[in-house]
């Protein structure tokens, strides 16, 4: 059969290479399907969905499956279009439906639902890597995106409006040339600039944004080419560094994209244009001090190219001191350098001449190069009247003369205020050295996240500040209009140059910033427009691209078959398989283009066709059945439906939706994913790309560090677990029952009717019956109270003892802290987990971790705080027990130390503090503390009774379920609720 299949593949794509990989040129991977655009004459044999999907099986020796039944196909459908489950009413109203559309009219109202737009904005969020948060980040700046929630909402909008595919592309990347300023489509551009900080480094930043352009809507792994040729695909080292170029030509810039509640509210756009202000006058003064450094020091920065090696690039970190040397200007110097000698530049055409000659050769051979050199520039010919011994004596003759045009310059703006330029030419040509455009002395008037590396920490940390009261402000305050976050092309586009083996020390060829060379086609040309985002944006859209049309089509029939028709959604090349289905993927792709790229016209025909209406069970026949089972157990040939498990998004809006609490408000700020508040879909809930939940990693969901185009799909006991124990999944068990009236019959086809949306079966209405009876007299044993508690409080010197134990009030599912978010906006950082936590802001505000006695007795106390970061000044740490007082105390900075107490007496009620505060400063004062407290019996042996701070972490308001919340429980957790089909 596998011999079939690849004949088949070939029969449909003639271009077809049978081996994924070379061909006879010795290039790679150009004869690959892929790589070619997809056209009529290849589809000819392609009249439908339906018939391209029946030819393939029969080629196989394959039959179909019989239409699933009405409450399974709306059932499906619905979860498919909005993510959500359909009402007991719908379901009664497709039902009762006779005509002969009622299913097409069904998926045109779940087309044109709001719902729609936000489920299907969650699988287009996976491949845009869409995070609330930056990831690490220090503590200098604030770690959320202002401009997320904008582009998240902008993404449901487009999928509602139906925003054609190529539209929607053109704008995600350069928004910022094809809309207005202010406008909300300015948002879209969130796709290139939600990506992780990386701690500022370019290279890793822009490494990202080619990933999430080309992976995400190409379909083409280009890093690879980072550090050298692709080695399977026709992608080369000159292709990625061609894109390198283009982003690398753009900066970063927050914009308002809408109004916003607050708009027109004067004290709140007063406050924001005051922190504006600040910004402003605080980033000008810096660049102009720094500039100034710069220019004072033009010998040094000739001599740092000498040692070039002493100077990486963008090392997060590197400057200690403000009078230090700094790499980025070196290179700058450098790329200036570089640009003057293939100009011929009359002003460094001594230098450059000089700085080739060898050491020990240079009086002799200076003075004579020198004398012959055509076309110095006057003014420094005349500063070398006597020949220089030495390169060192070069440079300093090099600052001379800068010196004095900068004090000219200065006195000449003080004598003419408005000056634009000196009224000697010859001098001005020195001017702009130092104050030109292209001057390698200038910081660019850009935000502090492009230019953070010009400065030196302390700058850096007070620039970054001042950011952040912007940003907070827009984040903190309800209504404040929206701000995207946008890239612009720079005055100057970088010319790049390709690193050797991904090394920026190591430079190789120049290169043109253009489309990768295979992809473009030929005649090609490079880009022309500023950085030529805007031009790699229509190359992208352009419908003779081979990939877009095909890749985007591919994902949609993923989300709705479970899997692609190629099963790599991210990967075209060769090494990902070949299509099930070849000619009906370009049919499709064509089709697609041709209808405009109308989104839901695409998915509108896919879900009416007989493939997606089939049944998940087989084939009726039971031989044709075992046929397929033991040919094709993968389903690549649609011989089924295949049921899949509801995701975790759709698997939270159900539970809520069922009993009646879910919030359809659209748009907005995040919230939290468990709060006790928080009843609106999973869409909206807070992603934290540094401190994502525990449940979503447990469920599969997208890895926001990455552009994921297909999740993973797990089975774990800790999903059971989740389910079972998780006071979340309690707490919507117990909202449903509440609602349930009249007899016990009348409350169990209530329940049924809103959970799976029919009645109960004879069976299952008695075994519900027993369940309920069983429950009822089983004994209620109150679950013991945990001897642990949670809360803060200022460490008493005086006394050893913390000062009003406060319980954290906010508990996330994973650790205690003061609100929802964290770091909260009254007790700020404070925060336990299981194995550690981090302190309050000040010394006010310790964490204490209580263990509360049980027993009389003597107890042994095991225990190692970790404080890891080198930065900051680490911690303070007590033990403190409720009637001796302090016991052990210790400050501990980028080190370990173990903190046993052999014996402890207590009394029962007596309680012992492990108290955690910052030491002088606020600075990476996380820790790990994890204590084990175990009873010592008579003999002075420890028994089996102890109590670990990890393995007990638990909330307080532990409850136990009434019987007919424990069955309704039982249902949300059911095969029938969590799977589709």
């Amino acid at each position: 059969m596998t011999t079939c299949r690849t004949l088949a593949c070939l029969l449909a794509l003639p271009l077809l290479s049978a081996v994924a990989g070379e061909n006879q040129s010795g290039l790679k991977g150009l004869d690959w399907w892929a790589f070619h655009s997809p056209s009529a004459e290849r589809v000819r044999s392609v009249h439908s969905l339906d018939g391209a999907v029946e030819s393939v099986r029969k080629e196989q020796g394959l039959a179909g499956s019989p239409e699933a039944d009405p409450r399974t196909l709306i059932r499906r459908v619905t979860f498919d279009l909005t993510g959500l489950p359909p009402t007991p009413e719908e379901v009664s109203a497709y039902l009762s439906d006779s005509h002969p559309e009622a299913f097409a009219r069904l998926v045109d109202r779940l087309l044109a639902s709001p719902q729609f737009g936000e489920h299907w904005a969650r699988h287009w969020l996976d491949v845009a890597r869409y995070s609330d948060t930056k990831g690490y980040v220090y503590a200098r700046e604030e770690r959320e995106f202002v401009q997320a929630s904008p582009y998240r909402d902008w993404v449901v909008r487009s999928f509602n409006e139906n925003l054609p595919y190529d539209r929607f592309l053109l704008l995600q990347l350069a928004a910022d040339q094809l809309v207005p300023a202010e406008t909300p489509d300015l948002a879209a551009m969130g796709f290139l600039t939600l990506g992780r900080r990386f701690l500022g480094v370019t290279h890793d930043i822009i490494d990202d944004r080619i990933d999430v352009t080309m992976r995400g809507l190409q379909g083409v792994t280009v890093a690879c080419a980072r550090c050298h040729d692709h080695k399977f695909d026709p992608i080369s080292t000159q292709d990625y560094y061609s894109l390198y170029g283009v982003f690398r030509s753009c900066a970063e810039r927050l914009v308002s994209c809408g109004e916003g509640e607050r708009k027109a509210d004067e004290a709140f756009t007063q406050e924001l244009e005051a922190r504006r202000e600040k910004l402003r006058s605080g980033l000008s003064k810096r660049r102009e001090e720094q500039s100034a450094r710069v220019r004072g020091t033009v010998r040094e920065h000739l001599l740092a190219q000498r040692e070039l090696e002493k100077y990486p690039e963008e090392i997060f970190g590197q400057l200690l001191d403000a009078t230090d040397i700094n790499p980025v200007f070196v290179r700058q110097w450098q790329a200036f350098l570089n640009a003057a000698e293939r100009k011929k530049d009359p002003v460094f055409s001594i230098w450059l001449a000089c700085s080739r000659l060898p050491t020990g050769a240079f009086p002799g051979q200076a003075a004579e190069i020198i004398k012959r050199l055509p076309g110095a520039h006057p003014t420094v010919r005349a500063a070398f009247g006597t020949p220089p011994n030495s390169l060192e004596e070069v440079a300093a003759r090099y600052g001379e003369v800068f010196h004095r045009i900068e004090t000219t310059w200065q006195s000449w703006q003080k004598e003419h205020p408005g000056a634009a330029a000196l009224p000697d030419p010859e001098a001005e040509i020195l001017r702009l050295v130092l104050h030109g455009p292209e001057s390698p002395c200038e910081i660019p008037d850009e935000s502090i996240v492009n230019t953070e590396m010009y400065f030196n920490a302390g700058v850096v940390v007070e620039l970054w500040k001042l950011q952040g009261e912007v940003d907070r402000w827009l984040l903190k305050q309800e209504g404040a209009p929206p701000h995207a976050g946008i890239l612009v092309d720079r005055p100057v586009p970088a010319m790049p140059r390709v690193f050797v083996r991904g090394n920026p020390l190591t430079r190789g060829e120049e290169v043109p910033r253009r489309f990768p060379q295979h992809l473009a086609g030929p005649g090609a040309l490079t880009f022309q427009r500023g950085s030529g985002r805007l031009e790699l944006a229509r190359n992208i859209a352009d419908r003779r691209n081979p990939l877009t049309a095909r890749v985007f089509v591919n994902r949609v029939w993923m989300h709705l078959y479970g899997q692609g028709l190629v099963t790599t959604p991210s990967d075209f090349g060769t090494r990902s398989v070949l299509p099930s289905h070849p000619a009906l993927l370009d049919w499709l792709a064509l089709r697609f283009m041709d209808d405009g790229w109308n989104v839901k016209n695409l998915i509108r025909l896919l879900v009416v066709s007989d493939t997606y209406r089939q049944g998940s069970a087989g084939p009726s026949d039971l031989a044709s059945l075992a046929h397929a089972e033991n040919t094709d157990p993968g389903n690549r040939f649609l011989w089924r439906m295949t049921p899949h498990r509801l995701s975790f998004e759709e698997m939270r809006d159900a539970w809520l939706a069922v009993n009646g609490d879910l919030n359809l408000r659209m748009g907005g700020r995040p919230e939290s994913l468990f709060g006790g508040s928080t009843r609106r879909r999973t869409l909206y809930s807070f992603v934290d790309r540094e401190k994502l939940p525990d449940v979503l990693r447990t469920f599969d969901f997208a890895n926001p560090d990455l552009s994921i185009a297909c999740r993973s799909e797990t089975t774990v006991p800790q999903q059971a677990l989740f389910g079972l124990n998780h006071p979340y999944v309690a707490a919507r068990a117990t909202a449903l029952v509440d609602r349930l009236t009249g007899t016990e019959a009348d409350r169990l086809n209530t329940l049924y009717a809103k959970i799976f949306q029919r009645t109960p079966t004879g069976p299952e209405a008695a075994a519900a019956a027993a369940f309920l009876k069983e429950s009822e007299s089983a004994p209620m044993t109150a679950a013991a109270p945990s001897p642990w508690s949670y809360g803060y409080g200022a460490w008493d010197e005086s006394a050893g003892r913390v000062v009003s134990f406060t319980p954290l009030p906010y508990f996330n599912g994973g650790a205690w802290q003061g609100g929802e978010s964290w770091p909260d906006a009254t007790l700020g950082w404070a925060q336990l987990t299981g194995e550690g936590g981090h302190p309050g802001n000040d010394r006010a505000h310790a964490v204490v971790r209580r263990f509360t006695a049980p027993r009389k007795g003597n107890y042994r106390v095991s225990s190692k705080l970790t404080h890891e970061p080198k930065v900051g000044d680490g911690i303070r740490a007590f033990i403190s027990h409720s009637r001796l007082g302090m016991v052990r105390s210790t400050s501990v900075h980028a080190a370990a130390e173990t903190l046993d107490l052999p014996s402890l007496s207590f009394e029962v009620g007596d309680s012992l503090d492990f108290i955690v505060d910052i030491r002088d400063s606020l600075n990476s004062d996380q820790f790990l503390w994890s204590p084990r407290i175990t009873l010592v019996n008579e003999g002075g042996q420890t028994g089996p009774t102890f109590w670990e701070a990890g393995t007990d972490f638990t909330r307080r308001d532990v409850s136990r379920l009434s019987p007919w919340a424990r069955l309704a429980q039982v249902l949300l957790l059911s095969n029938e609720f969590l799977f589709l089909d």
